[in-house]
């Protein structure tokens, strides 16, 4: 009988982008581990996975391209080849044209493609010692009629009152994934081996999805179209003489003998078992994806699990509140209810991992990223990251690669110097960007550091004045630093590719926000900048105080709280322009009113002695005036713009134990609207 392989096609293309990825992640740093026989093992490994799942689906282009690659790394493997800078761009090359290659088979494109009769091609060249007959040839094929690997789109403002605000952006979010051609009439195409949905995405994290309008354009492209940031004739390898940012030449030695032949270690790739090789001691053990045992269930049925858990902690509250109306002293129920909360958080918090995610998932898009984008700048640069382990909620790991993007790019073109600027400024030619992730309470700090240049407060301040904003070099750094947000910001004398257009910045904290977090900037002029970003572990769940304003409850989460106390009439200080201010330990902090921020009806706002809860948000403090704190319980998050619009202030929702609705402040935006308003009232 037959048997069906379609339903497995899936997990195919899941796998292979997984192997592809650690290929790539391997590729980098090839060079720099001397060309380590366990590193070339695993990258073969992968190769061969490939190639023998591409061959089980009958994807010709794909297996025959993957063994060509097994084939070259096999000879890396025997001594025959070293991992220089050419060596390392081809691989590289080949990393993103396979991508594109498997993201058309994914769209059910099964025509012939020509980048991968270039890319064997040129593979089969470096393999013979003939590379640039190789890529002679390559280019030779690129250019044959219709043959085009490369997909053209069209973008423009959808509202052309708004294009001189929109182009920009669309200009240079475009130009990261390959040529843009035109910019006439409005309309911008752009040609890459992306899709439309890579698209698509990038342009709704620098725009909002209504403000653009991108579609597909059935033009093939032409020789000398680009993949990713390179171009085809560019790609060939070139002299060994050559940095590339992360990686420089190594000497030739003496050829590596292979491995010595050993038991088959039994593992599997998927549905795929991988070619029985022979390893020494794996020193990425505790790293590798395919040492651990794990199943694919899919995101909704997690979901629904996590739907079902909340209820059932919601009915927990429930039952607990009915109880303590019961008499005490029944002491049974008293310990089937303690038996039934500690079980339902330990079920709560085991389902809720079941979410979480490492962040090397994150991490190991960036080693690609600093190579390409120092190369292109003429700089060395070396990535270091810590905190492969911290684990974050699998939505906020897919929505933080884009901010974090773009705070690495900065750091790389405005942060780190030049070589030789570092080398006057008594600096090592290469600069370091450090990426660290830890644990915090309840959040996820992310730190990007970098030794670079550091935040010019003079240029700064003179930006913020012409963009019309209130500061002064008398502003401690922290006033000073919360310019660089601003809508337009850009301190850039030249506008390029990758910066200058003053889109950046704003964009990283709306998008922050959006996921309850916060950002924070520290910077010493000459010695470097480091952001910093909060977030919590997850969306779905937090411990929250539950306050009362005027008869209703609100939800403030406990991670903003440091403290609260009930202050003395002598404590609480006016200003002419009705702003207060309440001393807490010799510090002067804004008070926020919560009745004022929900607009509570006058007669029923309470006239006795309020509470303060000191927050801090963007490293600032400031004391919110509630009537009282009704308790601390941890909540189960719904969110309210499923039906509703965003509610400025708001966050979401949650069910009380009396059933009862009560909304979750955004503490960050009540924050900071009312700084913005104190400013203007100033």
């Amino acid at each position: 009988m037959a048997i069906d392989l379609t339903r497995f096609i899936a997990t195919f293309f899941d796998e292979t982008q997984e192997h592809l990825e650690s290929i790539e992640e391997r590729v980098m740093t090839l060079a720099a581990s001397n060309d380590d026989p366990e590193v070339l093992n695993a990258i073969f490994r992968a190769a061969h996975s490939i190639k023998g799942g591409s061959g089980t689906f009958g994807f010709t282009q794909l297996t025959e391209t993957t063994h060509e690659l097994e084939t070259l790394f096999d000879g890396m493997r025997k001594g025959n080849r070293r991992a220089d800078a050419a060596m390392v761009r081809l691989l590289l090359d080949a990393s993103d044209a396979l991508k594109a290659h498997v993201a058309r088979l994914k769209r059910g494109d099964r025509t012939g493609d020509p980048a991968m009769d270039a890319l064997r091609v040129r593979l089969e060249g470096y393999r013979s010692g003939t590379p640039g007959t190789a890529g002679a040839a390559a280019q030779s094929k690129a250019a044959a009629p219709g043959a085009s690997s490369m997909n053209v789109f069209r973008a423009r403002a959808a509202d052309p009152a708004r294009a001189s605000e929109i182009d920009p952006v669309l200009a240079q979010t475009l130009a990261s994934f390959g040529d843009v051609i035109g910019g006439e009439g409005g309309v911008f195409r752009v040609v890459t081996p992306r899709g439309l949905e890579d698209l698509n995405e990038s342009l709704a994290f620098a725009l909002a999805p209504e403000d653009f309008v991108i579609e597909a354009e059935a033009a093939p492209a032409k020789q000398g179209e680009r993949y990713g940031l390179f171009d085809v004739a560019e790609a060939a390898p070139e002299p060994a003489g050559e940095k590339y940012g992360l990686f420089e030449p190594l000497p030739v030695a003496e050829p590596v003998a292979p491995a010595a032949p050993a038991a088959s270690s039994g593992e599997k790739y998927g549905l795929f078992e991988s070619q029985q090789e022979s390893e020494a001691k794996e020193k990425e053990q505790a790293r590798a994806r395919g040492d651990q045992s794990s199943i694919r269930v899919s995101t909704e049925k997690i979901d629904r699990i996590v739907n079902l858990v909340g209820e059932l902690v919601i009915a927990q509250a429930m039952l607990q509140q009915a109880a303590g109306g019961a008499d005490t002293q029944e002491e049974r129920l008293s310990h089937s209810l303690g038996t039934l909360d500690r079980n339902t958080r330990e079920l709560q918090q085991a389902v809720m991992s079941i979410r979480m995610m490492p962040m090397e998932f994150v991490f190991s898009r960036f080693p690609r990223l600093v190579y390409d984008v120092s190369a292109r700048l003429g700089k060395k640069v070396q990535l270091r990251t810590q905190g492969h382990e911290t684990e974050l909620d699998k939505e906020l790991i897919e929505l933080l690669v884009d901010p974090l993007t773009h705070v690495v790019r900065n750091a790389i073109d405005h942060g780190i110097e030049s070589p030789e600027e570092r080398v006057r400024a008594g600096k090592p030619e290469q600069g370091s960007v450090h990426m660290r992730a830890t644990h915090r309470g309840g959040s996820v700090i992310i730190e990007v550091t970098d030794d670079g240049r550091g935040l010019d407060r003079v240029a700064i301040v003179a930006k913020g004045r012409e963009l019309g904003m209130a500061v002064s070099e008398d502003m401690p750094d922290t006033e000073i630093w919360q310019v660089l947000f601003a809508p337009g910001f850009s301190t850039a004398k030249q506008v390029t590719e990758l910066s200058g257009r003053g889109v950046g910045m704003d964009v990283v904290r709306r998008n922050i926000n959006s996921l309850g977090g916060s950002v924070y900037i520290a910077s010493e002029f000459g010695q470097g900048t480091t952001i910093t970003i909060q977030l919590p572990l997850t969306l779905a769940v937090l411990d929250g105080m539950i306050v009362s304003v005027a008869d209703e409850n609100y939800i403030v989460p406990l991670e903003f709280v440091s403290e609260a106390f009930r202050p003395g009439p002598a404590d609480i200080k006016k200003v002419v322009n009705q702003a207060a201010f309440v001393a807490v330990r010799g510090e002067h902090l804004p008070i926020i009113r919560l009745e004022d921020v929900v607009e509570a009806p006058q007669a029923q706002r309470l006239n006795g002695e309020p509470l303060c809860l000191v927050v801090e948000v963007d490293q600032r403090r400031a004391a919110l005036l509630v009537d009282g704190l009704v308790g601390q319980q941890q909540l189960v998050v719904k969110s309210l713009e499923t039906n509703l619009h965003h509610v400025p202030g708001v966050a979401g929702a949650t069910i009380l134990g009396d059933g009862r609705v009560a909304l979750i402040l955004d503490v960050a935006a009540i924050t900071r609207r009312h700084a913005v308003t104190a400013r203007s009232a100033a």
